[in-house]
């Protein structure tokens, strides 16, 4: 799929906020219950588009006996109906992020070169969104949003994955869902935000100027703040 048409899935897409609030299933899901494994075989192997419900019935579907299990270890005394939506929460968030991520990295081919950006399911599992090779410099871009809650857990991630030992330069690239900021999103018409163009140009541009020869920390209203 090109970037136009998936803009337009995008933008067909349901969405539902109030799903960011249910957190009732927060055990973390490993192995073949892992929703970025699914995810990744999905949209990058098979090529196949599916939406939030579709991709809750095809991931219930694929991991059902695992899912039983899990619940009697982590939830016995939940009931099957708030677990399930528990679940359905959880893979929404998951879901939600994952093609947030996937706009950038489709945005960022481009900006760089089809051939410039890699992505590499090992190494998203370990914190790395994708990478961009510009000028013969390897870059690895770490996709989230611009919160204290999210800055939080990127930390961690660096700490617990030793995420920063993988070769090149990381580059924190948050999206901000407040307007009028370099990195604020683009919201489609169902509510859905975008990268902006602009936000991976200012990018490029912060490359070739080599000002990215340091990890970035932060994102502000008028640009990146380093080390």
């Amino acid at each position: 799929m090109d970037l136009d048409n998936y803009v337009r899935f995008l933008g067909g897409l349901k969405l539902d906020h109030s799903l960011f609030r249910v957190k009732t299933v927060e055990a973390n899901l490993y192995g073949d219950l892992n929703p970025g494994k699914w995810l990744d075989i999905l949209f990058f192997q098979e090529k196949k588009w599916l939406g939030f419900d579709e991709f809750l019935k095809y991931y219930v579907r694929q991991n059902l006996d695992l899912l039983h299990e899990f619940k009697d270890a982590n939830y016995p005394n939940m009931s099957k109906d708030e677990f399930l939506n528990g679940i359905r929460a959880r893979l929404y968030r998951t879901q939600f992020g994952f093609l947030t991520e996937y706009h950038a990295f489709l945005l960022s081919k481009k900006v760089f070169g089809d051939h410039n950006v890699t992505r590499d399911f090992s190494k998203d599992r370990i914190g790395v969104d994708f990478q961009i090779t510009h000028l013969g410099v390897l870059y690895n871009i770490h996709i989230f949003v611009d919160s204290p809650r999210s800055w939080h857990y990127r930390t961690i991630k660096s700490t617990y994955r030793n995420v920063e030992s993988e070769p090149g330069v990381h580059v924190n690239l948050p999206y901000s869902l407040s307007q009028g900021k370099i990195n604020s999103l683009f919201f489609l018409n169902n509510g859905f935000g975008i990268y902006r163009e602009e936000y991976l140009k200012y990018l490029k541009n912060e490359m070739e100027n080599n000002n990215l020869n340091r990890q970035i920390i932060g994102v502000s209203q008028s640009g990146f703040i380093y080390n």
